[in-house]
């Protein structure tokens, strides 16, 4: 009776020390049987204590999964646990979730290989029994003020982890609001519509590009201005945009070095205006075309 004491009190500290925290926010997707990742995204946020999770649409907007009382999550205990996962995966793993009527969200610590983690979803209406749905933690991609992933458009994107961002702007501060913590990402006010005599500033911006042996990156673009009749008003190519080490973190927001400013003068056509530049990590051999474009009237 006092071995399984000791047991229980054990088996319990194991629970509470692998319990879900903020490190386990963030987004996922669900993993087909193949190994291929799917379209079928969600978010994860740990806000005042309560778990929350949100799924896009395909339209790029979120919709909440846990905005009703009945479908709060709440955190699973050890005989939801012994409902989720076989008797072989609480052997193998420390398992940790939150569920609701519907599903579990729930990460696997290894016990045989420590630090190792993988998170799944556990489906648990209409089922007999719960199904298990491997996930894959989304680290990379463009995200909004909340941390969710955003879907690429033309000026911004990514691959393989590179990301790319190309806007125009008409704030004439712009550096001064650049040179702000290296971490955080500024906010600039994109320029759609300008007039003559006004000037505006195409910037771009990268993140996460690979790295040589040295530590150092080499990131080159190609520049493309056009009228609105599609002849080229300025074109570069193997432009530097950036070569030498980083002031950070490889994820964190980088300009490149080429800033263009464009006034529309008086005998520049009136109409919509195409800027086009394909930043190039010559390292981890990426392209990234990204494109935008305002109107001048």
């Amino acid at each position: 009776m006092i071995h399984r004491i000791a047991f229980f009190a054990l088996f319990s500290f194991m629970l509470n020390a692998s319990a879900l925290d903020q490190t386990d926010s963030g987004n996922y997707a669900v993993m087909h049987r193949d190994g291929h990742i799917t379209d079928f995204t969600f978010f994860v946020s740990h806000n005042e204590g309560q778990w929350n999770v949100e799924q896009r649409q395909p339209d790029g907007t979120w919709a909440s999964a846990t905005c009703a009382r009945n479908c709060l999550l709440k955190e699973s205990k050890a005989h939801d646990l012994a409902r989720f996962f076989s008797e072989n995966e609480l052997n193998d793993t420390h398992p940790s979730c939150v569920h609701n009527h519907a599903f579990a969200f729930c990460r696997q610590d290894s016990i045989f290989r420590p630090g190792e983690k993988e998170y799944t979803l556990v489906a648990l209406m209409m089922m007999s029994q719960p199904v298990q749905i491997q996930l894959k933690r989304l680290d990379s991609g463009w995200k909004d003020a909340q941390g969710r992933l955003e879907p690429d458009s033309d000026s911004r994107k990514v691959q393989n982890g590179f990301g790319g961002w190309l806007l125009v702007t008409a704030d004439t501060d712009w550096e001064r609001k650049w040179k702000t913590e290296p971490a955080s990402i500024p906010h600039f006010s994109m320029a759609e519509t300008i007039s003559k005599g006004k000037p505006v500033y195409a910037l771009t911006f990268f993140s996460n590009p690979k790295l040589d042996d040295r530590g150092v990156a080499d990131i080159t673009c190609d520049i493309d201005l056009r009228k609105p009749d599609g002849i080229a008003s300025f074109q570069q190519t193997d432009a530097t945009c950036f070569k030498g080490t980083l002031k950070g973190q490889p994820n964190y927001l980088y300009l490149s070095a080429p800033i263009i400013k464009f006034i529309g003068e008086q005998n520049d056509p009136y109409g919509v205006w195409q800027v086009s530049i394909t930043l190039k990590d010559n390292v981890g051999h990426i392209n990234l075309p990204l494109k935008t474009s305002f109107i001048l009237q």
